[in-house]
């Protein structure tokens, strides 16, 4: 029963790509896997498992778990690479490929194919931004090289129209992604050359959490409302998008809980904290330590205050009406017959005795 139901949710994730868009970021056409639209934190919880397990070497000892779609992607890089080796894969091929590259946690090989792919591209070609935010996604794997990401994701940036067969909606979200994943860079070169620790921080490009843990009391459920006035409305699915591409990074999903928080789910939050201290080792962290152990409390304390539903006894009145006994109710109407009935037996034994005895 329990590999059943994360079997159902994956099953519907993988429905769900069919009539998603492509897992934001990273560009891979005909990919398996796709985040719907308002996913649970069940859903997103599972599709970064398998993510997670898509890095994992094949000779690694950890093992990816059973409902994995390693072998879907693993087969797929095969074919590609396999005409990338020999020189007949096409520039779409060659984009796909660095993809796969990219979900295996291979950046290094997604470098080698998307640079070969990007001295293909014709100044009139509409694959222009996925080549450039494919390389940026690469290149962001190492902290010497986001200069280069940083280079390529304005150059993305640059390339990237809205397609003809693309609705606004959809193409404004994807761009936005875009534009933070910018800033994203931007913040990790800055700690870089501050040789800020990555280990104890948060990134703040949606807003400063930092700031708000400094001047407000960590609240469960919720933050301070000059805080929530400035927390980006798309915060959740973006946060949600950079894990997807980012699956391995534990401050990511850390901030993935602390939004979860303030936005009015601080039960799930306490899941994703806990399991970072305890099965992501960052219990060194003592910020995230002491959420952790906040969240948790509360929702200890909120399973605690939910009373078990129980039938309610309920009264035939709340006033009963006092009904006085007269003779012809109650026992009262029973002695009162039992009395005639003896006055009649009595009355018809003396008749009887006066006919014998006359």
């Amino acid at each position: 029963m329990n590999h059943t139901f994360p079997l159902l949710i994956l099953a519907s994730l993988v429905t769900f790509s069919c009539n998603t868009s492509l897992l934001a970021g990273i560009y891979l056409q005909g990919e398996p896997l796709g985040i719907p639209k308002n996913a649970s934190f069940a859903q997103v919880r599972l599709i970064i498992s398998e993510l997670r397990a898509l890095g994992i070497p094949a000779d690694a000892t950890q093992q990816p778990t059973e409902a994995s779609l390693r072998p879907i992607y693993i087969q797929l890089n095969k074919e590609l690479e396999t005409k990338f080796i020999a020189g007949s894969a096409t520039l779409e091929e060659k984009i796909r490929l660095g993809g796969c590259f990219l979900r295996l946690n291979q950046p290094t090989k997604a470098i080698a194919c998307l640079e070969s792919a990007r001295k293909e591209l014709d100044p009139s070609s509409a694959l222009h931004h996925q080549v450039y935010f494919n390389l940026a996604m690469a290149y962001a794997s190492d902290d010497l090289l986001l200069e280069r990401a940083i280079d390529y994701q304005k150059q993305g940036l640059q390339y990237f129209s809205k397609p003809p067969e693309t609705t606004f909606h959809i193409w404004q979200s994807d761009r936005r992604f875009e534009l933070f994943f910018l800033k994203f860079l931007q913040e990790k070169q800055v700690n870089r050359d501050r040789r800020l620790t990555a280990q104890n921080s948060i990134t703040s490009i949606f807003g400063d959490f930092e700031a708000e843990w400094k001047k407000n009391k960590y609240t469960p459920g919720t933050a301070s409302a000059n805080f929530l006035d400035s927390l980006s409305p798309d915060a959740l699915d973006l946060t949600i998008k950079f894990l997807s591409c980012f699956p391995q990074d534990n401050n990511l999903y850390w901030l993935y809980g602390e939004i979860l928080n303030v936005t009015g789910d601080p039960n799930s939050a306490a899941k994703v904290l806990d399991e970072l201290v305890n099965a992501r080792q960052m219990s060194s962290n003592p910020v995230l330590f002491q959420h952790s152990r906040t969240l948790r409390r509360n929702a200890s304390e909120t399973n605690e205050q939910t009373p078990k539903k129980q039938e309610e006894i309920k009264p035939e009145s709340e006033n009963p009406t006092l009904i006085r006994p007269t003779l012809f109710s109650g026992d009262l109407k029973y002695l009162l017959v039992g009395f005639i009935s003896g006055i009649a037996v009595c009355y018809i034994v003396i008749l009887q005795i006066k006919q014998w005895f006359p």
